[in-house]
């Protein structure tokens, strides 16, 4: 009797969390429309992205590049071969940069490590499984859909400290900072822990489910974002945050305005809109 107990138990609790956590009817990102889920940039309904710097970095030449490493991530692929002929290194980077940028919602594609030989890239995923992919996608949805009914009826700045307050209570995963398994929003959404790109990713999709404008931003080191505010753009890095874990720590806010690595010096610039100089915590008065 006591073993029929704890198996009804046992079954209920897993209906329950599978339920609640990937099953549990919810409304979209408002963003997502039919057309857009019949485009080429589609890769789920947690993203819209508009590929902007797929437009600026990936030229004809290096597109090829690009459109496969999307096909082998998605069918799960380790490992992969691609003929080149002019700038392998160039457009493989540039590729790669441009989905790293583009598509957060691309929880698959975690990290890349490629080898040129002759006319050939060989490129080494660090990727999820088509079964994490899945239920990751799912946990996702359901984790957004309660952060836009949280916000609803929230203003510009209450958004923005939302999302900081929020992506700063998960860990920094200091035992596993140079994984690439916590290189995207999997591992903040499931896992509670990442680093700066899984807390940058996090804070994009966030950002567009609830209607603030921002862009994903990098450097050889580091991610973080632009957010925008009344019309202009500030840095936002919430990983200064978690990195302190405690909004009593007076440096806590400091991610409104400056970046962990005290530098605003990123990988195409050009690229972004201007910066205001005075930090956004300062004008939040946090």
């Amino acid at each position: 009797m006591r073993k029929t107990r704890v198996i009804v138990y046992f079954i209920l609790v897993l209906f329950f969390t599978l339920f609640n956590f990937y099953y549990r009817p919810i409304r979209s990102n408002p963003s997502i429309t039919k057309e857009y889920v019949k485009s080429r940039a589609y890769i789920n309904s947690l993203y819209k992205s508009d590929e902007y710097f797929k437009e600026e970095l990936v030229d004809k030449d290096s597109y090829y590049i690009y459109e496969q490493m999307i096909k082998d991530v998605k069918k799960g692929v380790t490992k992969s071969k691609i003929s080149c002929h002019n700038q392998c290194r160039e457009n493989y980077l540039n590729s790669y940069y441009a989905l790293y940028l583009d598509h957060p919602e691309f929880i698959a594609f975690q990290s890349a490590t490629a080898y040129l030989t002759n006319d050939t890239i060989t490129i080494h995923y660090d990727s999820l499984n088509p079964f994490q992919t899945y239920f990751g996608t799912r946990r996702i949805e359901r984790e957004m859909d309660i952060i836009r009914r949280e916000t609803k009826n929230m203003n510009e700045k209450e958004k923005i400290l939302y999302v900081y307050d929020y992506v700063a209570s998960h860990d920094y995963d200091r035992l596993f900072t140079y994984m690439s398994s916590n290189q995207s929003a999997y591992s903040f959404f499931t896992k509670g822990t990442s680093v700066c790109a899984g807390f940058a990713k996090a804070s994009q999709l966030i950002f567009q489910n609830i209607g603030i404008s921002s862009y994903l931003v990098m450097n050889n080191d580091h991610m973080w974002n632009y957010v925008e505010y009344q019309k202009k753009y500030y840095i936002f890095d919430a990983t200064v945050g978690a990195s302190y874990h405690n909004k009593e720590n007076p440096i806590f806010y400091d991610g409104l305005g400056r970046t962990t690595m005290d530098s605003n010096e990123c990988l195409f610039q050009e690229y972004y809109p201007t910066i205001e100089s005075v930090p956004l915590r300062e004008i939040f008065g946090v």
